[in-house]
This record gives C-alpha cells, sequence and structure tokens, in this order.
C-alpha cells in the first residue's frame, strides 16, 4: 500500500524541502512501513491563496485533486491527500486553517492544510540542535528559546554570519540541507505547527486491525 501526498505550497523553498521533511517525518517518526509518495508541488503565491477575492486556492486543489485521484484510481488500495502548506507569518494558524479549509471543502478528497509558524524556517529553528558546524553555521549554536517567535530565516542568517561575516543564509539552497539532519524530534517538542504536520501525517495510517477474541468450544 502506498501513501501519496499531493502538496500545495507558497515558494521554492517548500517545494524543494517538503519531500524530504515528509520523508523522514515519515520513515524516523512515524516509522511506518507502507511507502510515502510526494508529488511536486503546486507552487502558488500566498497573498492569491489567501484572497477570498481570488479563485488561486480552488485552483490549485482542484489541480493537486485531479492528480491525486488519477494516481488513486490507477493504484487501488492505496490512498492520499491534499496538502495546503503556507507560512503563517502573522497570522494565527488555529483561525486560519479552518477557514482556508472551510473555502476549498471536497468531498471526493482528503485535504489538510498545515500553517507553519511563522515560516517553513522555523522548524529549522525548532530542531537546530544536530545542526552546529554544519553547512556553515557555528560550532557551538545557542538554542533558541521561543523558536516559533523568531524570524526563522533570519535567525537562520544571523547564526551563520557569525562563523562567516560574508555568508549569507540562501533560502532554499541551505534550508535543502538543514532538513535532511534537523532534529525531529527536537523540531516536535518545541514546535506546535510542526506537531501539527506530524499528526496530519500520522492520521494518514490505516486504523489498526482490532482482534476478535476467539469464541471458546
Amino acid at each position: 500500500m502506498t501513501i501519496y501526498i499531493s502538496p500545495i505550497v507558497e515558494g521554492e523553498t517548500e517545494d524543494k524541502c517538503l519531500e524530504p521533511l515528509l520523508q523522514r517525518i515519515w520513515n524516523e517518526e512515524i516509522q511506518s512501513s507502507m511507502r510515502l509518495q510526494v508529488f511536486s508541488a503546486i507552487v502558488s503565491k500566498r497573498d492569491q491563496l489567501l484572497s477570498d477575492k481570488h479563485s488561486q486556492l480552488l485552483e490549485s486543489v482542484e489541480r493537486a485533486a485531479i492528480r491525486l485521484k488519477s494516481k488513486l484510481q490507477r493504484d487501488v488500495g492505496s490512498s492520499g491527500i491534499v496538502l495546503l502548506l503556507l507560512d503563517a507569518e502573522t497570522d494565527c494558524p488555529i483561525q486560519l486553517a479552518p477557514k482556508l479549509l472551510s473555502r476549498c471543502k471536497r468531498d471526493d478528497i482528503q485535504l489538510a492544510c498545515v500553517l507553519a509558524m511563522k515560516m517553513f524556517e522555523n522548524w529549522i529553528v525548532a530542531g537546530a540542535s544536530t545542526l552546529a558546524g554544519f553547512n556553515n553555521l557555528p560550532d557551538t549554536l545557542p538554542a533558541c528559546v521561543n523558536p516559533e517567535e523568531v524570524h526563522g530565516s533570519v535567525w537562520l542568517d544571523k547564526q551563520m554570519r557569525l562563523k562567516d561575516a560574508t555568508r549569507k543564509y540562501r533560502k532554499t539552497d541551505d534550508a535543502r540541507e538543514f532538513v535532511r539532519r534537523m532534529n525531529l524530534v527536537d523540531a516536535h517538542n518545541n514546535s506546535r505547527s510542526f506537531r501539527k504536520l506530524c499528526k496530519e501525517l500520522r492520521a494518514l495510517l490505516p486504523p489498526p486491525i482490532e482482534l476478535t477474541p476467539e469464541t471458546p468450544t
């Protein structure tokens, strides 16, 4: 059985980093024996996806749904989900996610919305304990007390410049390296929005088979 994820994201960083991150969560945290396949993401602008006056959200969900349903029709017995992954920025994920889901609710597919608080890089910051000395980060990397409150990419940029003042954070390339090495347990413990992502993945697992007790003879 294969689990398919058809993602919608807002930028190149999420497009390049989401698949390896989801695979790590699936294999290392959830430890499922089922195969996970993540489609290449549909990239749309955040302001258009959030706008009530723009059709971009519905159009992106429709594209993601068509691709997902086509795969599921050919792979009988498998399941999948359309995953909308955006940066929360200054919005409250608890308020914004249900609003987005209500706008694009469908009966023919499973749909989930995860908003990184404040941005995708904040998940990296939350799991940065294994990144000291890696990819131009300083050998001594201070723990971020409130990883969901800082500006994630600015925090990473500042740390990298401590080691080399000319080395700035390269948003997509560096993030892709970091997600392959970041501490998933710390990210889970330190970031509520990261836990939401893990929860949505775990929900894709089939329910456990309940064994019926044998009838005495």
